[in-house]
């Protein structure tokens, strides 16, 4: 399981690279279209949009890789130590279920942009193909997800939780 968090943080990674790349170089095309020419490039704010999109959706997994991901603590007081490990694997499993149902629903419009050949504006480029960045990013992070469920030891631990809990340990 930890081959197959690796092989995910490199493709999202990857992915979140050359997304940001072309996502700058459009815009910065655009800019200098419009200095030297007084007119900007069709189409580059649509792609550098679809770059935002992909690093958007796939930056979630990064940042879960990282630990570096938002988590409200307001509640881990709530329940017994003895619990914790068990709240945990509770949560990741509830979090992979939140990424499967996306994803569902994600395919569903997929699916159906490419029964109807729906086509970006600009472009026409077909928009599943664009849609299939969101199914993906939820894909890869409802599999994140239940690998942590199963096995709570591969996920990181960020920063402010390793330090809660050095606190903890040495006020018991």
């Amino acid at each position: 399981m930890s081959g197959l968090l690796k092989a995910l943080s490199r493709f999202e990674r990857t992915v979140c690279i050359i997304a940001f790349a072309v996502m700058a170089i459009a815009l910065m095309a655009d800019v200098v279209s419009r200095r030297l020419f007084a007119t900007g490039l069709i189409g580059a704010t649509e792609v550098a949009v679809y770059g935002m999109i992909a690093v958007a959706m796939f930056g979630i997994g990064i940042a879960t890789d990282a630990g570096a991901h938002l988590r409200p603590r307001f509640l881990d007081a709530i329940f017994p130590r003895a619990w914790r490990d068990g709240v945990q694997r509770l949560a990741y499993a509830t979090t992979a279920l939140f990424f499967a149902i996306f994803a569902g629903l994600s395919a569903w419009m997929v699916a159906e942009s490419f029964v109807l050949g729906d086509r970006t504006e600009i472009l026409r480029a077909p928009v599943w193909a664009l849609q299939s960045m969101i199914l993906v990013g939820f894909a890869t992070n409802m599999l994140r997800f239940a690998v942590y469920a199963a096995r709570p030891g591969l996920a990181p631990r960020d920063e402010v939780e390793a330090a809660l809990e050095d606190i903890r340990e040495e006020g018991a």
